[in-house]
């Protein structure tokens, strides 16, 4: 395992304060029916923009969290291991939480599902992550259901 990249989660709307300059990478995840997203127009930091919604199964015209999402999120971490990573979305509190306990998981390896947590937990203390991208991340990292069994009794509520 290597160190792992620091991790930064907020919303939208903090991340538009932000100096973004000051991170070597940026995850946006955003709503499908997002009017005013956010946009890096240089070559650094680097950008990821991953468009689903903050849903667990199909519901009318909004996008479902897919696998790809968990796996382009991964990659990208991994290219900018060592630097600093923001990752954001509309609220800060579950689709980001989520792909930063999958990047967080990544890197700890199996077995280390609970550290995992518990360091999503200390980077950002109100997360509630997505009960489909958490999913997602078990079955792309073969965790045997383990992360998804184990976040809500981590974190101390009863729903993901």
């Amino acid at each position: 395992m290597t160190t792992l990249t620091p991790i930064h989660i907020c919303s939208l709307d903090a991340a538009k304060e932000l100096e973004l300059s000051l991170y070597d990478g940026v995850i946006t995840i955003e709503d499908s029916n997002v009017r005013d997203p956010l946009r890096i127009y240089s070559d650094h930091p680097k950008q990821l923009i991953l468009c689903f919604d903050d849903i667990n199964e199909p519901i009318d015209e909004y996008i479902v969290p897919q696998e790809s999402h968990v796996k382009r999120a991964i990659n990208f971490a991994e290219n900018i291991r060592g630097g600093s990573l923001l990752i954001h979305c509309h609220a800060g509190i579950s689709r980001s939480s989520a792909i930063a306990l999958a990047i967080i998981a990544n890197n700890d390896g199996i077995g280390n599902e609970i550290k995992s947590i518990k360091t999503l937990e200390y980077i950002n203390p109100n997360c509630r992550p997505n009960k489909s991208i958490v999913r997602l991340t078990d079955d792309l990292l073969k965790r045997n259901n383990m992360l998804y069994k184990n976040v809500s009794k981590v974190l101390g509520y009863d729903q993901i």
